[in-house]
């Protein structure tokens, strides 16, 4: 679970942020976080099947130019190109980097895009009066970062501007500095917020919690 993830204690700074960050603007933000948006099985069949390619080809290039698998039964030679592809498909489930690898950038991306717009509805981040929910969510598989504002923000901030923070976010998560990244991000987002004069409303309240949300 990506809860696990983070320590009490920094879960309590990050919760901190968030509240000094909405102090200071009229901004609701939500973190959400997940370890991936997708367990995309089709790396799995995708590394099966180029090992188990892979050893058909070795096996079949040994046959050719030796003498050493002339009298092996055929049924153990497809026992054994089957054999290559289960250990395949199990190298990407325990190795996060070959996954990447053969899931892709484009369709991580998509992927994360497509969780984070289900969860901004989910923890209803467009539920708020003056419409100026923000969902700040994160897939560490995929180390994708997603920030949605509802229409009452997306009217005055341009989403380049969103970018920035996303892009200076996601360098933090690589380098390993989970926390203290998230926070600079979520203060990012509340000077955004007063810079583009967003305040709040003479009725406005705490109207979502700043406690972190883990989606699994």
């Amino acid at each position: 679970m990506a809860k696990h993830l983070f320590t009490t204690e920094e879960l309590q700074q990050i919760e901190q942020a968030v509240r000094d960050a909405e102090a200071a603007s009229g901004g609701e933000i939500v973190p959400v976080f997940v370890r991936q948006s997708s367990f995309y099985e089709m790396a799995l069949w995708r590394g099966g099947f180029l090992l188990s390619a892979l050893t058909a080809l070795t096996l079949a290039l040994v046959y050719a130019f030796t003498d050493g698998l002339l009298f092996l039964p055929p049924y153990l030679w497809l026992l054994i190109v089957l054999t290559a592809g289960l250990w395949g498909a199990l190298l990407v489930a325990v190795l996060p980097a070959l996954k990447r690898l053969l899931v892709g950038k484009r369709a991580m991306h998509i992927r994360a895009l497509d969780q984070a717009k289900n969860m901004f509805y989910d923890y209803q981040v467009a539920d708020t009066e003056q419409r100026t929910g923000i969902l700040l969510f994160i897939s560490f598989f995929e180390k994708q970062v997603v920030i949605l504002g509802d229409v009452g923000i997306s009217e005055v901030v341009p989403e380049d501007r969103w970018q920035e923070i996303v892009t200076t976010l996601i360098q933090g998560l690589k380098q390993g500095k989970t926390t203290a990244s998230i926070c600079q991000a979520i203060q990012s987002c509340g000077h955004l917020l007063e810079q583009s004069d967003i305040q709040h409303a003479a009725s406005d309240g705490n109207e979502l919690s700043d406690n972190v949300r883990f989606h699994e």
